[in-house]
């Protein structure tokens, strides 16, 4: 059931769906799902890069029935689940409209109000006319109330999405033979033991994974499509100690290829809780920045290691790092400050911090919390773009603590890899920054302690 309603410079429907909203927004973040309901009916669309969370941009093209390419870019406000906002715009225009998405659930459906704003009335009947918007979104959500009917409401999906500066084929080969893959398929901070394999369909696959100290992760899996320089699914298991296994996860990764840049998307599904995939992403995304530096779409690369002892006690060391009324007082190196911080603390929670720069200019930075052990360990994944919104950089931090009964040692793993000169800087720049951060996470921690 849909409802339509025109004012004069909004385009607004309503939609009912026999869904949960958490399900609606899946559909929405992943790329896979996507491309089976966004558009009119008749349209298919390409993804060519996506970071769903705010200030992330959504770069992608329809296409249409006659063969016309329409590229797209949005940019991403605000994401709750029960709310999507955005910024959209044509590839290399200015911004068009603003849309915004809410979810309502109702009893076991959920209702979605999609509303379109346009900068005069003048604009939105231009573009209703021009495009047909009106009838074009009733037919996209008629597209998505079919699709998502057709879905598992309880399936919990991991989506990364990375755009590499590398052909295709290079990638492919990459992600394909055994000899190449033990190359660069394993986190940062472990080694990879083992990797054998034959990938092709029905193929069986299986790997070993070490800790520094010698404590290993052993998985295994079975290919089950194969399609050369397309896609690539396979299962995938953890081994436990007593030789049983966790649940298994279906892994997709697709390739598409535009303008000397190829877009991977890979999705893992069939997590058995949401800590699950949470903390999957922080590997996950290390493994993949080591794709890139294999296939040489990065320009620069460090892992950086501190560890530090507070004077200070384990819960204060804690608070410093996780409280968002303590994190501004030392987290930006000077003599840039932290002007504001938030911390949804879970695994897959947002950790958003603002810096200000010495002139005043303020630069929003969200990551994706990974993992979150209370009095043990957080960590999260980030990504940093440059002025012209292109990634400049991709990475992540793992901090440990360890309680020294009154004083506290802290640990810092970060990784990052640089898509461009202005990230290649940050990457330089990486360890000294870290250190003068540290360094005023010690000052402030310790003169609390003595208050």
């Amino acid at each position: 059931m849909t409802s339509i309603t025109d004012s004069s410079r909004e385009i607004i429907q309503t939609r009912i769906y026999k869904a949960p909203k958490e399900l609606l927004l899946r559909m929405w973040s992943n790329p896979e799902h996507i491309t089976h309901w966004w558009g009119p009916a008749g349209f298919s669309t390409t993804t060519h890069e996506m970071q769903f969370k705010p200030g992330g941009l959504w770069k992608y093209t329809m296409h249409g029935p006659d063969g016309t390419d329409y590229p797209n870019c949005i940019r991403y406000i605000h994401i709750s689940p029960d709310r999507i906002e955005y910024r959209h715009g044509g590839e290399g225009k200015p911004v068009d409209f603003h849309v915004r998405v809410d979810f309502y659930q109702r009893g076991d459906m959920t209702e979605m109000n999609f509303c379109m704003t346009f900068s005069t009335s003048e604009e939105r009947d231009r573009v209703a006319a021009q495009y047909g918007a009106v009838e074009g979104l009733a037919s996209t959500m008629g597209r998505l109330d079919e699709y998502a009917a057709a879905q598992n409401p309880n399936n919990i999906e991991l989506v990364i999405v990375r755009k590499f500066k590398a052909p295709r084929v290079l990638v492919w080969k990459a992600l394909t033979e055994g000899e190449q893959i033990k190359q660069w398929s394993c986190p940062a901070g472990l080694e990879l033991e083992r990797s054998n394999g034959d990938a092709i369909a029905g193929g069986k696959w299986s790997a070993r994974m070490v800790t520094p100290s010698g404590y290993g992760f052993d998985s295994e899996g079975e290919y089950l499509e194969v399609s050369p320089m397309d896609t690539l699914k396979y299962t995938h298991r953890w081994k436990k100690e007593d030789g049983s296994y966790k649940p298994t996860t279906l892994i997709s990764i697709s390739l598409t290829e535009n303008d000397g840049f190829t877009t991977l998307c890979f999705v893992q599904a069939g997590f058995w809780s949401e800590e699950a995939r949470a903390a999957h992403l922080g590997g996950w995304s290390s493994t993949i920045e080591n794709l890139g530096k294999f296939v040489g779409a990065t320009t620069a690369d460090r892992v950086f290691t501190n560890e530090r002892i507070f004077n200070a006690p384990l819960e204060l060391v804690w608070k410093c790092w996780t409280d968002p009324s303590m994190v501004p007082q030392w987290f930006a190196p000077k003599p840039y400050t932290c002007s504001h911080c938030e911390i949804d603390l879970r695994a897959g929670g947002n950790f958003k911090i603002v810096m200000r720069s010495p002139d005043g200019h303020e630069h929003m930075m969200v990551s994706e919390i990974t993992d979150v052990e209370p009095l043990e360990s957080f960590a999260w994944v980030n990504t940093v773009r440059g002025f012209d919104d292109e990634v400049a950089l991709q990475g992540g931090t793992m901090v440990r603590f360890e309680d020294l009964g009154g004083s506290t040692k802290v640990t810092v793993n970060s990784y990052g890899a640089a898509y461009s000169e202005m990230g290649a800087m940050m990457v330089a720049g990486m360890e000294m920054g870290w250190t003068a951060t540290i360094n005023q996470c010690v000052e402030v921690a310790e003169a609390a302690a003595r208050k």
